[in-house]
Order: structure tokens, then sequence, then C-alpha cells
């Protein structure tokens, strides 16, 4: 049985093997390799990423989830999203997310991030969530915060040294959050 999850505007389900030529274009777009790994702009690379994100959504305890999120009114598919390390009680869980351009701006990865943060703290009980983006990526970063992520070790050299450990020469900065902050900032119970 797939995943999918429902948002107001958004559905994020499981990714399928006929997303791939969409997704590999997004991933592609020269707008959109500047906030990304190097290596995430090989096309070899991502492919066998989508392959592996259908094989673990098969999973019996799945600790991976690859999503596909597209809208709700037509099912286009805008980009893709992730929560990877998923085991209850932890604290290395992480959530990213990758957007075609003529998505950017609109809310929609906001949106996909807070169900991300559902699907880790009241679907599988995770303790923390964290999200890592380089440091003169603003779009992640205002993500990060509407979310109710928190600046975490973001110290001068440290970035840096988050940065190399991703095979980057850029500084890197993180974002977490706490299953109870989360719970604390939606009173009603964990909505996404």
């Amino acid at each position: 049985m797939s995943f999918q999850i429902e948002t107001e505007r958004l559905l994020i389900r499981d990714v399928q093997e006929k997303d791939f030529p969409i997704l590999l274009v997004q991933y592609a777009e020269p707008e959109g390799r500047r906030g990304i790994l190097s290596y995430q702009a090989d096309e070899t690379h991502n492919r066998q990423v989508l392959e592996m994100a259908m094989a673990s959504a098969e999973a019996p305890q799945r600790q991976l989830y690859n999503l596909s999120v597209t809208l709700k009114t037509d099912q286009t598919l805008i980009g893709s999203c992730s929560i990877s390390n998923v085991l209850p009680e932890s604290i290395e869980t992480s959530i990213g997310w990758h957007y075609g351009s003529r998505y950017w701006g609109k809310g929609y990865g906001t949106e996909a991030a807070r169900a991300l943060l559902y699907i880790g703290f009241q679907l599988n009980d995770v303790t923390e969530i964290y999200a890592d983006c380089f440091a003169d990526n603003l779009a992640s970063i205002r993500i990060m915060e509407k979310i109710g992520m928190n600046s975490s070790w973001n110290l001068g050299l440290f970035n840096f040294i988050r940065g190399w450990s991703y095979g980057e020469s850029r500084p890197s900065i993180r974002y977490t959050i706490s299953r109870n902050q989360w719970l604390e900032n939606n009173q009603s119970g964990g909505r996404i």
C-alpha cells in the first residue's frame, strides 16, 4: 500500500516511476542547482535515489519517505520532499525538499515541510528533526523558520565544517525542532 498525505493544496505521495522524467528535469534546472549538493545535480545519482525511494516504500519498517509533491487541483508534479532516518525516539531524523523553479514563492515548500514534521512527529514518534541548507539559501531558511525550526550551532567555522562534511566548500547551516516544540506550536495535537 502506498503512502500519501494531503494538505490544503497538496497531495504528497510515494514517488512513482512515472514521476522520474519530471523530477530529473527539476533537479537539473540551473536555478535550483545552487541550492543542492554537487552530487545531487547528477542524473544517474538522482535516478538511483528515486529507485531507492520506490524500494524503501515497500520496507516493513519504513525509515525513509522520499515523496512526490503534487497539486491537489490537477495532480501537477511540482517537486519532491523527504524525511529520512524515521525511527521512534530518533534525534537524527532529517527533512529536505526540492521544487521546480516555476513553483517557488507560492508557499508549497512550507506546506509540504509541515507535512514532513507531521509524518515524523505524529506518525512515527521521532524526538527531533533537523534540516540543513547552504547559508545563502534564504528561501529554505524561511521555510525552516516558518515551520517552527530554530537555528542550531550555526557558528562561523562550524558552518564550513558542516559544509565540508557534505563534500562542499560552502558553509551549511542547520535548523532543528523537537517533538515538544512542534506540539507546543500545534496546540490541536499536531495538525499538518
